[in-house]
């Protein structure tokens, strides 16, 4: 009980807070809740602010950073037109090859100017571009029209849009590229830091050009080539004002500028405001300031048997406009090339054509063909000159054909179209046609490939037709009869030949037990004209073997005439080395390494170059097929 009552005592002598020291709290906490709210109100305004101040630095550098680059590569890659088509205080209007491509397309025709809406409206000025309009992949004389760029400028502040021409018509397209400008002034330069368009006025005191009243190269368009330094200054300012509603000190607009247009010539309100600046010269100046040249072969490339390409020489004047017609331009080629003709004169679209003639001396040759002329500017003449290039190659560099279905169209069969048919050799029959097979018992067979080039090898396999065949090659061989093909072939009675034929009633040669020969000859229409070689004789004697495929190689470099013939599946067998083919550049195999490697080798220059064919003549000697045929250039 004791113990209850002293617990008792305990709580009632507890007291509370008194509503003095309740109100005294309650002031401390508004205090402390005050200053937090103020605190962090300040952060507020400091985080706008900073964001306003981001956005117009954004938007200022964006604006100063496109017309710096429009200028600094005005005129890349462009050959029709100039590379400022319009230009002014507040506008510039450049061309240049954004994508490297070698062709303007219209989003490369770039016009930055003030707006304060995607329509257009207000001032108007026009530019005259050439560019790809029927996508084609090239600019000709006639893909221009007239664009007209209008601007509306109602209030402060702008925005800056990147303006192209439309594909079809003479409409255009804005883009949006920077927002918040309240000023752009634009100022050029000449050569000699005159200031440009002439006539303009100048500061008294820094002698740059101002714009009062707004100047621009309208009527002075030729002036735009004499472009050689533009100077930017962009006056970008915040979207908000400043918070407080704070006065900032009062700032001048450059007197006669686009921004006086409607907003004053001072501003006095909170908006911030910084001002960006940018001096940038063209880099791509026209090196003839009176007209340009330019040289184009179609094809580009020009594959054997074809040997021509026409070249168009296209002259324009400083403006980048077509060349009057009637003007000459002379042509030339190099490595062996010729023009024709070699003086030809420019039609309506500042073009002249000719022709570049290759006799295929050498394959895989580049060709340099030129033009040149004189143009008149102001009374005198200056001359002009340029080149371009075109490849003559056999197709990637070797001719190849398989034989399947038939001869490619390259061949030109010089006698009855039956006497070469198509065969299929595979095993089993698949019904492909994928070898040529000489079926006439006529006196001569042949076809040519139309490449008539200087040095080269040829390579090819043919094989004895076997049984089933009721006539095989060696089965009744009379003279006359034998199967090859042309290491030269100018005409029928003037040409080069590489020859297995089979001798009649014996060996080839005394003794060596095969009665089939090897040989180079000179066909002149009148004389079978043997080619003695090195070693004995103009002839070898070779194996030749029904059913079996053999393969020869032929070559031609300088005067040296060399072909040699083998049996890959016999070396392959019989060669300690495994090699099958013999290497191309080898000749010699009088170390024994290839014992059934047959080859002749002759030095003769009476024929410089050639096409290269099949051939056969006798009764029996047609039943040869032929696969796997290749023509490769000798660098």
């Amino acid at each position: 009980m004791a113990d209850y009552k002293k617990v008792l005592n305990i709580y009632k002598n507890e007291k509370g807070f008194t509503l003095v020291e309740l109100l005294v709290a309650g002031a401390v906490s508004i205090v402390l809740l005050g200053v937090l709210a103020n605190v962090m109100t300040h952060q507020g305004n400091s985080f706008s602010v900073q964001n306003q101040v981001n956005q117009m630095q954004t938007n200022g550098r964006a604006a100063t950073e496109f017309l710096t680059r429009a200028v600094q590569n005005a005129g890349y890659n462009v050959f029709r037109g100039t590379r400022f088509l319009a230009a002014s205080d507040h506008y510039i209007s450049a061309v240049y090859d954004e994508d490297n491509d070698g062709i303007i397309q219209n989003d490369e025709v770039m016009t930055f100017a003030p707006g304060n809406s995607d329509s257009g409206g207000g001032e108007t000025f026009n530019i005259k571009p050439f560019f790809d309009r029927d996508e084609d992949g090239e600019v000709d004389g006639t893909e221009t029209a007239t664009f007209p760029i209008a601007m509306t400028l109602t209030s402060l502040p702008y925005n800056i849009y990147k303006i192209l021409p439309q594909k079809t018509g003479t409409g255009v397209t804005r883009h949006l590229m920077a927002k918040n400008i309240d000023n752009l002034v634009i100022r050029y330069y000449d050569k000699n830091n005159n200031p440009l368009p002439s006539g303009v006025a100048t500061d008294l005191v820094n002698g740059v050009p101002v714009p009062r009243p707004p100047f621009n190269f309208i009527g002075k368009e030729a002036e735009l080539n004499d472009i050689r330094r533009v100077d930017i200054q962009v006056l970008a300012r915040s979207q908000k004002p400043n918070p407080k509603n704070i006065d900032f000190p009062q700032g001048n607009y450059v007197a006669g500028s686009v921004a006086t247009v409607v907003g004053g010539s001072t501003y006095t309100d909170a908006f911030y405001r910084e001002t960006f600046t940018g001096n940038q010269a063209p880099r791509n100046l026209v090196m003839a300031p009176w007209g340009k040249m330019d040289v184009v072969a179609s094809p580009v490339t020009v594959n054997c048997p074809d040997n021509t390409s026409t070249v168009t020489a296209t002259l324009v004047d400083e403006a980048g406009e077509p060349a009057s017609s009637g003007v000459s331009i002379n042509f030339a080629a190099s490595n062996g090339a010729t023009m024709t003709p070699t003086v030809s004169f420019t039609n309506s679209f500042g073009q002249a054509i000719s022709t570049v003639s290759y006799p295929w001396s050498k394959p895989n040759e580049s060709v340099t063909v030129s033009a040149n002329s004189l143009v008149v500017s102001n009374g005198k003449q200056y001359p002009v000159f340029s080149a371009g290039t075109t490849n003559f190659q056999s197709g990637t560099g070797t001719f190849t054909d398989l034989f399947n279905g038939g001869l490619d169209p390259n061949w030109v069969e010089l006698d009855d179209p039956n006497d070469i048919d198509a065969v299929d050799t595979d095993a089993p029959l698949d019904g492909v046609d994928d070898a040529l097979i000489m079926t006439s018992p006529g006196f001569l067979t042949r076809a040519v490939n139309g490449c008539s080039w200087q040095k080269y090898q040829v390579e090819f396999e043919l094989t004895p037709s076997a049984a089933p065949d009721p006539n095989p090659f060696n089965a009744t061989a009379t003279p006359n009869t034998f199967v090859g093909g042309y290491l030269r072939y100018v005409s029928a009675n003037e040409n080069y030949s590489f020859l297995i034929y089979k001798q009649p009633g014996g060996n080839c040669l005394p003794g060596d037990g095969r009665n089939y020969c090897l040989k180079i000859i000179h066909w002149d229409g009148v004389n079978e004209n043997n080619i003695v070689g090195p070693g004995a004789g103009a002839e070898i004697g070779i194996d030749f073997d029904d059913g079996v495929r053999y393969k020869m190689l032929a070559q031609v470099e300088d005067d040296f005439l060399r072909v040699k013939f083998w049996d890959p599946l016999a070396l392959e067998a019989g060669n300690p080395l495994g090699l099958a083919d013999p290497n191309p550049g080898n000749w010699d195999y009088t170390d024994g390494t290839f014992v059934n490697v047959f080859r002749r080798e002759v030095q003769d220059a009476t024929i410089a170059s050639g096409q290269i064919g099949l051939i056969g003549s006798g009764f029996n000697a047609a039943n040869v097929i032929f696969d796997n045929f290749s023509v490769t250039p000798i660098n």
